[in-house]
């Protein structure tokens, strides 16, 4: 029973982080930045600008659907979580802005030092 048990376990924990390693965001080559058309300065005002009264926490530069995109969390004062606003890297536009609670963040956050674990 109890082996029943650890190999049910063993397998939907692979397949979760499999689930999670297919759709998680590429990271951006060191030099992605050099061929963006905007600047991660100028991106984060375009950001903000989407947030009022928001606070810039994270920024990074990553892919989404093969295109390069600035993502940055901005935390706005007496509201739980964070926003989190996706720009083109390329025009500059805005690709989305969603509300992540606290819970949602920390499983992230844990999910990508995982990730980088594996990785070195």
């Amino acid at each position: 029973m109890r082996l029943k048990r650890t190999l049910i376990l063993a397998c939907l924990t692979g397949a979760f982080v499999l689930t999670t390693s297919l759709f998680a965001e590429e990271p951006a080559a060191p030099a992605a930045e050099a061929q963006a058309s905007v600047s991660m300065d100028e991106a984060g005002i375009i950001a903000l600008a989407k947030v009022p009264g928001g606070e810039l926490t994270s920024k990074e530069l990553g892919r989404l659907s093969g295109k390069l995109t600035y993502f940055f969390d901005i935390r706005t004062a007496g509201k739980k979580g964070v926003d989190v606003v996706s720009i083109n890297a390329s025009d500059g536009t805005v690709v989305s802005v969603k509300h992540k609670s606290e819970w949602a963040m920390r499983r992230d956050a844990q999910t990508k030092r995982r990730n980088a674990a594996r990785q070195h």
